[in-house]
């Protein structure tokens, strides 16, 4: 298997630093939502020998992560697939992922105000109590995911 490397984010995206105090959740959670994106944006065919994964490389001032494309390079169209996915990456972010990013900041704030016992776990709202944030439709606008999923 052979990898190519995407990225933390989309190309025009601000990340998570390497050596700031948050940076391993900050950076596992960009990942993951880039790698969903990935996923939505280039559906990888079944059969095909390809995934979006996440990895990490050690660096000098601390291990950083990003997203790459796994691929079978004794399969043509594997080979195919992954190139096209690298050359057409995304910029920056599409709108299910903002919203899931948002979702995370505020699941994190909840997160740590049961922690710190500043809300009881009671008091946190449902869609906060499950790890993922929800399935939204992929063709939504922000403003319409935060009028049926609010934050």
């Amino acid at each position: 298997m052979q990898f190519i490397e995407i990225g933390p984010v989309p190309g025009e995206e601000n990340c998570a630093q390497v050596g700031s105090p948050d940076y391993t959740e900050a950076s596992l959670r960009e990942c993951e939502v880039f790698r969903r994106m990935l996923y939505r944006l280039f559906p990888v065919p079944e059969g095909l020998p390809v995934a979006y994964v996440g990895r990490t490389h050690p660096h000098d001032f601390g291990n950083y992560r990003e997203v790459s494309i796994r691929y079978d390079d004794a399969n043509n169209e594997a080979v195919e697939f992954a190139y096209e996915v690298e050359r057409s990456a995304p910029a920056s972010w599409d709108s299910v992922a903002r919203y899931e990013l948002a979702w995370y900041e505020r699941k994190r704030a909840y997160d740590v105000a049961v922690r710190e016992q500043r809300l009881q776990p009671e008091e946190v709202p449902p869609q906060f109590g499950t790890p993922a944030p929800p399935n939204l439709p992929p063709n939504a606008s922000f403003s319409e995911m935060l009028a049926s999923n609010p934050l």
